[in-house]
């Protein structure tokens, strides 16, 4: 399948240009939402890093704090008028505290519908984070996702002497830690449900071989190494088990095994493709890639096997899913271009929701409001986010190298 052939490309794959795997994600805001809660956030310590988040979302629309026609401050005195000739229907407050002490204001009537206050930690982009979180559920009674974590992979050097680094930074981007780097390609990162640990794809010991790697200690085992492929693992949100594709029957299936190890369980059976599992909320049902109707499309089948059924209809090629909720994320073949594209599972709704021309590995946020995907600008490899709705983007690219397979940590604990 195009989809699958082409990440092994990128892992076989690296760049002619230098390039440094520590720089941070740069963004460039490329598109944005005229619809939306309409909020005011006044300056205060963080408040720039939670206007981003919100803007992320595709639910909000930013209201300058200029247009309030005065000084806002946390505890004083505010002029009603000017602000709702402003346009706002939120003002957000806030101040340094030991911590980070804020409050969301009805602009309508002036009343205080929340406060807040989040502990001084030692990272205090996540402190800001938390706030935006805190805002996003009171605004929309969505949990919300800002203080998570993203993987990904990048590569650097000479064709013939690669560098490939497994990272993981802030969902924006920040605060890059290089996780693994290698000599050897890698593929394929996936969080287990505690945020704890990565599993994913390496070529270290010559062929593809799947490794769990703890990222407080480092500690890696391997998990899968069976001889032919060894691919696409995805944790199953209770823990217990990952889901995998392997080629032990000549042509890949879908297994399931225990995250400790132990027995291994084939899901399905069949003389085409099975690959890219991605589990249910509940990890009952696995939706998975299939080329069994001639070309890939998605199909479900119990996590303990039994028939698949397909799932996706609208156009001639759907691939990689990433589910959250009754939402599924994947890559749609529009015209002569991959898209990403959301699907409802509730509601039967299908929207495509990135501009490129090959985007490819989408990962949803763990409230299902945001995907973050790969895609290309400017001739080079860069993650993209946007939202469910499609109303807002965002690039996040590195200004001298290629950046691809990202994932979307869980929430943290």
């Amino acid at each position: 399948m195009k989809k699958h052939i082409l990440k092994i490309l990128f892992a076989i794959t690296t760049l002619l240009m230098s390039f440094s795997a520590y720089a941070v994600l740069e963004i460039e805001v490329t598109g944005h939402t005229n619809e939306g809660h309409k909020i005011m956030i006044a300056p205060f310590p963080g408040s720039k890093i939670i206007e981003a988040d919100l803007v992320r979302s595709g639910r909000f629309i930013l209201i300058n704090p200029a247009r309030a026609g005065q000084t806002l401050k946390m505890g004083g005195a505010l002029q009603s008028a000017p602000l709702q000739n402003s346009g706002a229907e939120y003002l957000v407050v806030g101040r340094s505290n030991g911590g980070l002490e804020f409050e969301i204001l009805d602009v309508a009537d002036g009343h205080r519908l929340a406060g807040y206050r989040v502990p001084a930690g030692s990272n205090a982009r996540r402190t800001a984070h938390k706030a935006a979180d805190l805002i996003f559920q009171k605004l929309t009674n969505i949990r919300g996702a800002f203080d998570t974590r993203v993987a990904y992979i990048t590569a650097n050097g000479s064709l013939k002497n690669p560098t490939y680094r497994l990272i993981v930074a802030d969902s924006d981007g920040y605060n890059p830690k290089t996780i693994l780097t290698s000599r050897k390609p890698i593929l394929s990162p996936t969080w287990s449900p505690n945020a704890q640990s990565i599993a994913y794809v390496s070529y270290e010991s010559g062929a593809p071989a799947i490794y769990i790697q703890n990222l407080r200690t480092g500690a890696k085992r391997k998990i899968s190494g069976r001889p032919g492929m060894n691919n696409a693992p995805a944790w199953s949100p209770d823990g217990s088990r990952i889901a995998m594709s392997l080629s032990i029957n000549g042509k890949p299936d879908i297994f399931v095994q225990n995250a400790n190890g132990g027995a291994l369980r084939p899901i399905t059976h069949s003389r085409s493709i099975d690959t890219e599992p991605s589990w249910t909320s509940d990890s009952r049902t696995i939706v998975f890639t299939s080329d069994r109707s001639g070309k890939p499309q998605l199909y479900k089948v119990s996590a303990s096997g039994g028939k698949p059924t397909r799932v996706s209809y609208s156009g001639g090629y759907n691939s990689d899913p990433s589910v959250v909720g009754n939402k599924i994320a994947l890559v749609r073949q529009s015209g002569s271009a991959f898209n990403i594209a959301i699907k409802d599972l509730g509601t039967g709704e299908n929207r495509i929701i990135s501009r490129g021309s090959l985007d490819e590995s989408p990962s949803l946020a763990p409230n299902g409001t945001m995907v973050i995907y790969g895609s290309h600008s400017h001739g080079r490899g860069v993650l993209a986010v946007a939202s469910d709705n499609g109303k807002a983007r965002q690039i996040l690219y590195s200004q001298s190298g290629d950046v691809r397979d990202p994932a979307w940590s869980p929430y943290l604990r």
